[in-house]
């Protein structure tokens, strides 16, 4: 009997590491929300607000794998950055404010929406490690890109985009260690918007990526588990076909049903993408 236990258990073993192996990250749209008076047509835009999260899990419980780019779209609902209040990436990324509430004025009447992030970080070789950081998310209209991300500096001259302004919570003034390791995290990522189609309809998608000084700090991995943004029903006016027209910074301009399509897109550090998706009011 005892012969028979020591190949079945050399087995169990082998198959252990490969299913470690194998693991994989897993993706879902958490959170999908959009609100409109109407359902909107691009000629008469209907204000709206949007809600948004995604998660990255693993197959296997595990840390997971690290992201360097997201890319989030809503169908029919349209963005106008330009029609609003907005400050320069340098101003949102300002690295000596420790909150939202120290940025220049500018910036502060250029928010248009807050969110959250929970990290998981830890060694490259042990995905068992889950160190956990949560910050705090501040989304602002900004003007200008990021110049070392040089390809965000002609999009959002272009287009309009948003800086993601990332802050560790605070607590009497300093960086809270039970949020997150008192690593002096206050910066913000350049977030273009590119024009694209979700079935069918014109639609806005965000895409930011994630530098290598967030994703690998001092030598570990730091993987996004959760993000949950709120981008508010802010109104101003605009000229679209040569009339003046109230607008939303996201606005809905149509939508194939009664529902309509929130899709993120991820891509790994070898470029691989991932796609999940949620229907939505």
């Amino acid at each position: 009997m005892r012969k028979l236990w020591i190949p079945v258990l050399a087995l169990a073993a082998v198959l252990a590491v490969a299913g470690a192996a194998y693991a994989t990250n897993t993706y879902k749209v958490s959170l999908a929300k959009s609100k409109s008076a109407t359902k909107g047509s691009l000629a008469k835009p209907s204000p709206a607000s949007f809600d948004f999260g995604f998660q990255v899990n693993d197959s296997d419980n595990l840390r997971p794998q690290v992201i360097k780019q997201y890319r989030i779209a809503a169908e029919g609902l349209e963005t106008y950055p330009k029609a609003f209040p907005s400050c320069t990436f340098a101003q949102a990324t300002d690295p000596t404010a420790s909150s939202k509430d120290q940025l220049p004025a500018a910036c502060k009447r250029a928010i248009v929406g807050t969110g959250s992030i929970h990290n998981e970080a830890g060694a490259p070789n042990d995905r068992a490690q889950k160190l956990t950081c949560d910050v705090i998310v501040t989304l602002i209209n900004i003007r200008t890109g990021d110049p070392t991300f040089p390809e965000t500096v002609k999009q959002i001259k272009k287009r309009g985009g948003l800086a993601v302004r990332i802050d560790q919570p605070q607590l009497n003034g300093v960086d809270d260690p039970a949020k997150c390791p008192p690593v002096g995290l206050h910066q913000a990522l350049a977030a273009p918007f590119y024009d694209t189609k979700l079935d069918g309809i014109k639609s806005a998608e965000l895409r930011f990526g994630v530098p290598t000084t967030l994703r690998h700090p001092s030598g570990i991995d730091n993987a996004v588990r959760e993000d949950i943004s709120h981008v508010r029903k802010k109104t101003a006016k605009t000229k679209i076909g040569g009339r003046t027209r109230t607008v939303g910074y996201y606005s809905t301009v149509g939508r194939k049903g009664e529902t309509r399509t929130v899709r993120v897109v991820y891509v790994d550090e070898s470029g691989h993408k991932a796609t999940a998706t949620k229907q939505a009011k």
